[in-house]
Parts: structure tokens; C-alpha cells; sequence
């Protein structure tokens, strides 16, 4: 069951803000915000890695210790497409609106 009730306003939030009291959700809420804050440390380390391997002048694949590199070359291209209506959803932890 999920009840509602009204906060007081702050100075840092939306006057008409609700509190939702879900636990299930509130739990899927915080395991997402670990799995965010991991996802972010991997993608900074792989960029990186990434920089670090252009400067690599060596022809692919190579090997660097049990990790096997390959490198391909990617020609531009032109992208284009249509999406769908839907819902965006912003989830921030309070404090970092």
C-alpha cells in the first residue's frame, strides 16, 4: 500500500512535494543509486583505458596481460530516427536537486 503525505516546503524543493511511503520501491531506489554510482566509476576508468590504448601504436589485436585488444577503425556516418511519446523521469537523491 502506498500512502502520501505533504512536506513543508524548502527553499531547495518543490512546494507541493509528496512523500511516498513504498519500502519495495525505496529498496529498488537505493540498490539502483549503488549500482549508478559503480556504473560511473567504470565508465570514467574505461574512457581511460580507451585514451590510454589510441596512443598504443602496435597492430591489433595485441595483448596486454590476460586482456586481449582489438582495434577497428569506424567510418562517420549520418544517424537519423524518430522516437516515440513516452514518460522522462528524473531520479535524483534529495539534496542534490
Amino acid at each position: 500500500m502506498v500512502t502520501a503525505t505533504r512536506t513543508k516546503p524548502k527553499a531547495q524543493s518543490h512546494m507541493d512535494e509528496t512523500i511516498l511511503d513504498n519500502p519495495e520501491l525505496e529498496k529498488m531506489l537505493d540498490e539502483r543509486q549503488d549500482l549508478k554510482e559503480s556504473v560511473s566509476a567504470y565508465n570514467k576508468l574505461s574512457k581511460e583505458v580507451k585514451a590510454k590504448l589510441k596512443d598504443i601504436d602496435t597492430p591489433s589485436p595485441f595483448r596486454i596481460g590476460r586482456f586481449v585488444i582489438k582495434r577497428e577503425s569506424v567510418p562517420a556516418r549520418s544517424v537519423s530516427f524518430d522516437t516515440d511519446p513516452g514518460i522522462r523521469f528524473s531520479i535524483k537523491l534529495a539534496g542534490e536537486e
